[in-house]
């Protein structure tokens, strides 16, 4: 009889085999020509079963969703703990994000329609990532704060207030054709916030391309 571990994994396998077919032909067909059935054959397994793990195929979107930023979340705490100034890993993280975002988006035939007809639900979602990302940034602005690099008197509230700013820069895109202009853009943008967030003095004869 398979152990309770064993269950779990095997139930943990199967969800996986589902979310990459999902993924799988929403990225070839699109969203709304993809079925449950669909999936499900796709995954190997019964329609029966693929509802057991998912109540709708919007459902599976979102968890789609959800894996892809908690992967995300994963690559900015690294980052985050990882070498260089404060500046410099906020600047890091900002980037990595919004670019992870676009290639997944825009190397999609379909990923602005997914984006498009699931803006609502997808934004509900997204909003405790887009706080969890505000509070990382404020711990890295409190940090150049304390090494006195940075004048920020609520380094939590600049963290947040950064984190919601960036987010105008994730898809539905509707300026940006290449990830070349939107990482210029994001750049500039990044110039401008910590030019005046940094202390009088500090970093003035760093170079910028």
């Amino acid at each position: 009889m398979p152990s309770g571990q064993n269950r779990r994994q095997a139930k943990n396998d199967k969800r996986e085999a589902i979310l990459q077919a999902a993924w799988k032909l929403i990225r070839h067909y699109g969203y709304n020509k993809t079925t449950i059935e669909d999936i499900a054959q796709e995954a190997g397994v019964g329609k029966g079963t693929a509802y057991l793990y998912f109540k709708s195929k919007s459902e599976i979107m979102l968890s789609i969703t959800e894996l892809t930023n908690d992967r995300i979340t994963a690559d900015l705490e690294r980052i985050a703990g990882g070498p260089g100034s404060p500046e410099e890993r906020v600047r890091a993280c900002v980037l990595h994000r919004i670019v992870r975002l676009f290639d997944i988006v825009q190397k999609s035939p379909h990923g602005a329609e997914v984006i498009s007809s699931m803006l609502p639900e997808i934004v509900e979602r997204l909003d405790r990532y887009v706080a969890c990302y505000g509070e990382l940034f404020g711990k890295l602005l409190r940090e150049g704060a304390e090494a006195g690099d940075l004048d920020i008197p609520d380094p939590r509230a600049t963290g947040r207030l950064l984190a919601d700013l960036f987010e105008f820069l994730t898809p539905p895109y509707y300026r940006f054709k290449s990830r070349r202009t939107l990482e210029r853009f994001a750049g500039e943008v990044l110039d401008v916030v910590f030019c005046g967030l940094r202390r009088h003095g500090a970093g003035k004869d760093e170079a910028r391309p």
